[in-house]
Formats: C-alpha cells, structure tokens, sequence
C-alpha cells in the first residue's frame, strides 16, 4: 500500500543520524548496515 505507520516516520532519519555521527567520531565513512563495533574497530587500527 505504501501508507506508513505513525511511529515509523520519526524513525527514519536514524540509521543516518548513526552514520554521521560514527564518521563524525572515526573520521571513516561506512556506507553499509548494520554498523556494529566488531566492523567499525578493525577499521580504526
């Protein structure tokens, strides 16, 4: 249908919200989910 729920529009800049805020941090951009610490920590050494 495409209709949205109501709780999932303030959800959905989230994901993107995270990814700056990891590449603001590490200076790495990730462009792939989910970003989880076993996949940002190798990059940092």
């Amino acid at each position: 249908m495409g209709s949205k729920g109501i709780g999932e529009i303030g959800i959905v800049g989230t994901a993107a919200a995270i990814g700056n805020a990891v590449h603001h941090a590490t200076g790495i951009r990730f462009r792939d989910l989910p970003m989880t610490p076993d996949r940002i920590l190798p990059q940092l050494s």
